[in-house]
């Protein structure tokens, strides 16, 4: 047998010896007579701590369990939110929560608060407590836990006063309205059951900060509303879900929808996806090179985004028939339906956007798609698939910064966009410790870019060096640059350019293709057209609208024919006037 260590510790409570003697580890079996530990009151088996000296003098001696021995000094508990426990044996003391007597405890000395280690074990989880709540008789003016608001509370039945219910288990302190919050409701602005939490910070310890329902700050509620789904994270105050919700019942399954169906299995290799007539198959990340064919640019039709080498992606399988038809594996997997906080009706994914084009104006990203399209009934609203999925993640993380960027929907016209300087968007990412934002635009932004006369990629970069003239110019259209702004740069060629200048104003619009115009007899090209910065420049001047006779600037039709222009909303019943002020 090899040389039998002992391992010895010492048990402080904080600056105070708890034990004169030091400790042995043993391992204690089941033979023999029973060993109560002094810590919690258990029997001893398996790995304990024991006094040597103790033992010689009386018999028993001092035992510990391994685990009651090595308990922390002080913790942060649920059960007593207002102050720390510390870690205390001395002498027999009642614990708050069971009223059982108990040596070893973790107690508030201010509040004269004991809670001994099998109750601070079993409601470590507050979640699990089954509130017993009964009327406070004493005169107290304390806040609500749940809701956080002030109270004055008499103990007797009076009209100025507020009554406050005390839960006898985890002493959790709230008003009888709050006191009677269902354990789970459903609201339609959101798919999943919601579950009622007595405490916010444990569940969404500083990842949700704002409810999803009124979009308001979350303040001192600590009874919310969360969504119980692993890929939501969807808070709402518990007023916002009792007001906007009905209550169910425990037992009620939550009736997820296609999306939850989707994220849950695997990615299928083949799929039959409602866009499009032909079965789509799967084209892994890792597939193969076939000569000059995989350097091509190929265009996902739901995002119109380029699918890159690294992306899983479906295919169409006739593309022998030059059917071209490609998704992106996250694109194809979108519900055909959503809810969006802030608006009250659901969004209905279609593969096309009921206009002349097929062009639509995105709300989150404030400009042109095409593609598919989630579109509210009426048509006023619509999102494009790649601001859906950022809509989805809720938070981000980004080169621009160091802390993570959390969802943030808003109508108040108070933040500026740290990418592009723009204003008045409703969706935002944000760090509001920083009061860093970005909108969706800048968001979606690809990291490289490349030009057609260079061969190095231009990377999207966040602040400019400060030269000697203190100029900045975008080598593309020669127009000055805001070097608070981001753009696209290349050290090597000391190039910089404008996002836009690079990757044109509308990259998820395909231009150039040609469509039939009520209001013309020719075929008619999708443009983007814009009045030059440059004096004498050709296009100094912008041709009227052959209908309105207004300038046509920005995405318009055109036609080569009879070198006439058309404003895309014109005679378009899906368009409303609004559209032609975003195109300026």
């Amino acid at each position: 047998m090899g040389v039998r260590q002992y391992r010895r510790i010492l048990i402080f409570q904080k600056q105070h010896l708890n034990h004169s003697h030091l400790l042995t580890e043993v391992q204690r079996k089941h033979d023999g007579p029973p060993v109560i530990c002094d810590g919690c009151g258990d029997p001893v088996l398996g790995p304990s701590y024991t006094c040597n000296i103790c033992k010689q003098h009386d018999g028993s001696g001092f035992n510990l369990h391994k685990s009651c021995a090595e308990l922390p000094s002080e913790i942060h508990h649920p059960i007593h939110r207002e102050h720390g426990l510390t870690l205390d044996i001395d002498g027999e003391k009642s614990c708050s929560a069971c009223h059982k007597g108990c040596r070893f405890s973790y107690s508030c000395f201010h509040c004269k608060f004991n809670v001994d280690l099998q109750c601070a074990s079993k409601w470590r989880n507050i979640r699990d407590c089954d509130h017993k709540f009964t009327q406070l008789r004493s005169p107290a003016q304390l806040p609500c836990e749940a809701c956080g608001k002030e109270s004055f509370s008499t103990g007797t039945a009076d009209r100025y006063s507020t009554a406050l219910y005390l839960c006898s288990i985890c002493q959790l302190l709230v008003h009888k309205d709050c006191s009677w919050l269902p354990n789970r409701v459903k609201t339609a602005q959101h798919r999943h059951l919601l579950k009622l939490t007595w405490w916010f910070e444990d569940t969404f310890p500083k990842i949700q900060n704002f409810c999803d329902l009124c979009h308001e700050h979350m303040g001192k509620s600590r009874a919310v509303y969360y969504c119980l789904h692993e890929r939501c994270s969807y808070v709402v105050h518990n007023m916002c879900a009792t007001k906007h919700g009905q209550a169910v019942q425990d037992s009620d399954d939550d009736d997820d929808d296609d999306d939850d169906r989707i994220i849950n299995n695997q990615i299928e290799l083949q799929i039959n996806h409602f866009s499009h007539p032909h079965i789509l198959a799967l084209i892994n990340s890792d597939r193969q090179d076939n000569g000059d064919d995989d350097d091509r640019i190929i265009t996902c039709n739901g995002c119109m985004r380029p699918i890159t080498k690294i992306d899983a992606f479906y295919s169409c399988t006739e593309q022998e028939s030059s059917c071209s038809f490609f998704l992106h594996t996250a694109c194809a997997q979108l519900p055909k339906m959503i809810r969006v906080p802030f608006f009250l009706d659901q969004f209905e994914l279609h593969p096309r956007a009921h206009s002349i084009s097929g062009v639509f104006h995105c709300v989150m990203c404030r400009t042109f798609g095409q593609g598919f399209v989630y579109s509210e009934a009426r048509g006023y609203y619509n999102f494009d698939l790649h601001c859906t999925i950022l809509w989805k993640q809720k938070a981000l993380k980004h080169e621009a910064h160091v802390h993570t960027l959390r969802l943030n929907i808003t109508t108040e016209n108070t933040y500026i966009c740290r990418g592009c300087g723009t204003s008045g968007n409703w969706f935002w990412f944000s760090c509001r410790r920083c009061d860093f934002h970005l909108c969706f635009s800048c968001v979606k932004l690809p990291p490289t870019a490349r030009h057609r006369y260079d061969n190095h990629p231009l990377k999207l970069t966040y602040d400019s060096v400060k030269n000697e003239l203190d100029e900045y110019y975008c080598e593309i259209c020669e127009g000055k640059r805001d070097p608070k702004l981001w753009f696209y740069s290349c050290s090597d060629c000391d190039f910089d350019c404008h996002p836009h200048c690079i990757l044109g104003r509308y990259p998820q619009v395909k231009l150039g293709d040609s469509y039939k115009h009520p209001a013309h007899p020719h075929l008619v090209t999708l443009v983007d057209k814009r009045r030059s910065e440059i004096p004498f420049h050709k296009r100094e001047r912008i041709l009227p609208c052959d209908k309105c006779s207004k300038p046509c600037e920005g995405l318009v039709f055109e036609c080569s024919e009879c070198n006439i222009n058309l404003h895309r909303e014109c005679d378009e019943d899906d368009d409303d006037e609004d559209d032609r002020q975003i195109l300026h």
